[in-house]
């Protein structure tokens, strides 16, 4: 733990000669700008610190802030959780004023690169590059050549929507663009979390320091990206384009889609007819404006670029050429990320924009030049090596690094295809104050910063992602590699008013009951978690009630009734053969193992942690349609599905927390989400799954024989959750026709059968699509449904020979009909989905 010297915090920071230290000058005192942080920081005490980071990371934690790493081979360890150092990063009014102006400068610079690269080509008439930088490379898109003239919007408009820049401090103070990120850039999200976090964290510190606003970033993006939809008359179809839970930064995908308003889609959400771009909703086609994308240039449309791409639309770039749709930035713009372009910047700025560069590049040099490779190796010990490509699978390295073969096979590499390498000159980064339980160490930093078209220009965010290795031997620092992040803070000389996304008087908002359209995937995901959810539900209550009878049961008394759950469990599961197998007389003696391999082996197809694996999985999908409190709630069930189980007592602990959650997203999806056309999907899906389990459970205690015996009657109703009603009617007399009532026809037991169909038959009719002339194949299936199940009454079956064998024979024949009835909803509303084969073998 920290001591309690007042000034523990910076007593054990110290500064590297050579390295430039944002906390102190170089006469060694805290600068300036710093001084009220640390006063403030040291005047909380280390046990408060404490307090506040493991708050933090529980506010991280509960909002769901991951980043994918993508080397994991476990699906498990795929997620990190952010880290967020407690400790901002600040910058005065005065210096970011020159990072602003020079931002704004390369935003233009790189506008007019893309444009010039895909139109007249004057950088290589007047040999600005060498034409192999231009020719050779990948990212240069032959399909999108003459997109910006023959795109009359394009034309008239900024090509370059938005971008990041990489930037790092080097010993003299001064900032260097280390890389530009323009195709998909990533990150804008985290720092408005980072911010979000902090100013909750330290909400008087926050507001005291004056901190400029980066609300007012997101907003200019928002009314550009409108602007740039170019539709008039009504509110544009704006989508965000994502490659899927899968990606590293999905997080940031689902969080910028809600907190923009926009509807989050993947490729095959999309389909292009007639040149035009549709999202393909429960709804029907719903034509899009403009497609903010978070996918590479090469996986954006498999006819004309890579044909093994399943994340892009098929016949996207035709669309783009005839004008029906925006892309945000357009498909091309990867080519701004060759670093072979790096050493030419100076020189097509002032061919460009006849002025210097405002912030100076790294010293970096194309291995492709004899003139840059014969100067790189007089002294290769002073560059980190790295492709011109991104794609490239070679991983940037430093000859420090390299010795041996490696060394002699990278050498090889370099003689023989030198264009393929930069040569960048190792600057030492800056070291920033991080906060550990020791108060302040150094660790090195590289700032990311953020810059959207606006309305007269280029406007950055008054902040930015920082990015920190807290090894000081790590000259690499990528979120990748482990990097924790930090919130820059840009000091303003006022009081800074409030910024929100809420609009203006003077925008005219029309009212509207109706979202925009639900993708089929979503509204398939929405069914799939429900459905999960119930049986979830479901075995938690069967394994539930089985360990109960275990704990109870006494020298044979009820132990028909204990055998027939542990034959439940297996039932429920599909886990034959189980308790169900010929030899199951031991698993009765000793079933510890066997339902703890049920309740919490993820591995096992059927189990409770296997489903709840499958709930978490589909919830990830349709994250940006759930409130803030099921993701908390789901957070808790995938937290505890991990939790290790030992005893009975820990699976009772076990499976009483996930039914109170499990119970708790259902209550939340029931009583917190709109009823539009999400939300009935989702409850189409609870009513069916519920209505199954009924069925199953029912079917296997008549196989049994269980409905003979008193105590298997009163497991099945606590299962249920029925009991207490069923001993206030019956006063505690139980018997076959009853219990069989109050489970299949009572209406009033929202867990009953009958109350499953009563919502299913009404539910169905708000589905979207629907035409009052026309009878739905699911309309179809649901009325067969009802039929079926209201031509019976209990009293009938007990009026034959063999009540029960009859009900078991009508069971199964209503799970046929909602066997049918879930296959009708999936193939209208779910089958939107074309079938998609790569047509090449990834260079189309």
């Amino acid at each position: 733990m920290m001591t309690q010297d007042p000034y523990h915090l910076i007593g054990n920071y110290k500064t590297i000669p050579g390295v430039y230290d944002e906390l102190y000058d170089a006469e060694g005192q805290i600068r300036n700008k710093y001084k009220f942080l640390v006063k403030s920081f040291q005047e909380l005490g280390p046990a408060e610190l404490v307090n506040r980071r493991r708050d933090t990371d529980r506010i991280l934690r509960e909002n769901g802030v991951t980043y994918n790493l993508y080397q994991s081979d476990s699906p498990e360890a795929k997620e990190r959780p952010w880290d967020l150092d407690l400790f901002p990063l600040v910058m005065e009014s005065e210096e970011w004023r020159v990072l602003e102006r020079g931002l704004n400068q390369r935003a233009d610079l790189l506008d007019a690169l893309v444009r010039d690269v895909y139109s007249k080509r004057r950088l290589l008439y007047e040999k600005k590059i060498p034409s192999e930088i231009l020719f050779n490379e990948a990212s240069f898109l032959r399909a999108c050549d003459g997109m910006y003239d023959s795109n009359h919007f394009l034309a008239k408009n900024p090509a370059l929507l938005f971008f990041v820049c990489d930037l790092i401090r080097a010993a003299d103070g001064n900032f260097y663009v280390l890389n530009d990120r323009v195709q998909a850039p990533s990150g804008s999200g985290y720092s408005l979390e980072n911010r979000i976090v902090l100013s909750r964290i330290f909400p008087s510190m926050y507001r005291d320091a004056m901190v400029h606003r980066v609300a007012v970033y997101f907003r200019s993006l928002r009314k550009s990206l409108t602007q740039l939809a170019g539709v008039t008359g009504r509110e544009p179809v704006i989508v965000l384009l994502t490659p899927g839970p899968s990606n590293e930064t999905y997080f940031e995908h689902a969080y910028l889609a809600g907190y923009l308003g926009y509807t989050l889609v993947q490729g095959e959400d999309l389909t292009v007819r007639k040149n035009k771009v549709y999202m393909k909703t429960v709804e029907g086609l719903q034509q899009i404006d403009l497609i903010l994308r978070r996918v590479d240039d090469d996986f954006m449309d498999p006819l004309e670029l890579r044909g093994d791409s399943l994340l892009g639309v098929p016949g996207l770039l035709e669309s783009v050429r005839s004008g029906h749709v925006k892309i945000a930035n357009p498909i091309g713009t990867g080519f701004l990320e060759n670093r072979a372009l790096l050493p030419f910047y100076s020189d097509l700025c002032r061919f460009y924009l006849g002025e210097d560069l405002i912030l100076p590049m790294a010293p970096t040099y194309w291995m492709g030049t004899s003139h840059h490779y014969d100067l790189v190796l007089e002294n290769p010990e002073k560059y980190v090596f790295k492709t011109v490509s991104r794609n490239d699978e070679e991983k940037p390295v430093t000859f420090n690094e390299l010795s041996g073969e490696r060394k002699d096979s990278f050498l090889n590499k370099l003689k023989l295809f030198p264009n393929r390498f930069i040569a960048q000159e190792m600057i030492a980064s800056a070291t920033v104050p991080v906060l550990g339980e020791h108060g302040f160490r150094p660790g090195r930093a590289i700032m990311r910063t953020f810059v959207s078209s606006s309305g007269s220009g280029y406007q950055t965010m008054a902040g930015g992602l920082v990015r920190v290795s807290p090894s000081l031997d790590d000259f690499f620092i990528t979120s990748q590699r482990g990097a924790w992040s930090k919130d820059l803070w840009v000091l303003a000389t006022e009081t800074q008013k409030e910024e929100s996304l809420l609009v203006t008087k003077s925008d005219q908002v029309l009212i509207s009951r109706k979202s925009s359209g639900v993708p089929s995937r979503v509204a398939d995901n929405l069914f799939w978690l429900a459905r999960y959810l119930e049986r979830s539900e479901n075995q938690t209550r069967v394994i539930r009630e089985a360990v109960y009878k275990i704990l109870q049961v006494e020298d044979g008394y009820e132990r028909e009734s204990l055998e027939n759950a542990l034959k439940l469990v297996t039932h429920v599961t599909n886990s034959y053969p189980g308790f169900l197998g010929d030899d199951a007389g031991d698993l009765f003696l000793n079933p510890f193992s066997e339902l703890q391999r049920l309740t919490a082996n993820r591995q096992v197809v059927g189990s409770l942690a296997f489903h709840l694996r499958s709930l978490v999985i589909a919830s990830r999908s349709v994250r940006d349609r759930l409130s803030d409190d099921m993701k908390k709630i789901l957070l808790q069930l995938e937290d505890q599905s991990n939790h290790e189980i030992e005893s009975y007592d820990q699976i009772i602990d076990f499976l009483q927390k996930i039914v109170v959650n499990l119970s708790s997203l259902t209550g939340l999806s029931f009583e917190n989400m709109s009823r539009e056309a999400g939300w009935y999907f989702l409850n189409l899906g609870r009513r069916i799954e519920r209505s199954i389990n009924m069925i199953l459970m029912l079917q296997g205690m008549i196989r049994w024989d269980s409905f003979r015996d008193k105590a298997s009657f009163e497991t099945f109703l606590r299962i249920n959750d029925i009991r207490l009603t069923y001993n206030r009617r019956y006063s505690g007399k139980i018997d076959q026709e009853s219990v069989l009532d109050i489970l299949l026809f009572d209406t009033t037991n929202p867990r009953s059968f009958a109350y499953q169909l009563e919502q299913i038959n009404s539910d169905i009719q708000f589905l979207p699509g629907k035409d009052e002339k026309v009878v739905y194949s699911e309309d179809r299936a649901a009325l067969q449904l009802y039929t079926h199940f209201k031509m019976k009454d209990i009293s009938i079956f007990f009026e034959l020979e063999n009540p029960l064998e009859s009900v078991s024979v009508w069971l199964e024949e209503l799970h046929g009909y909602l066997k049918n009835l879930s296959d009708a909803i999936s193939s209208r509303y779910f089958n939107y989905t074309e079938e998609q084969t790569r047509i090449g073998d990834g260079n189309g």
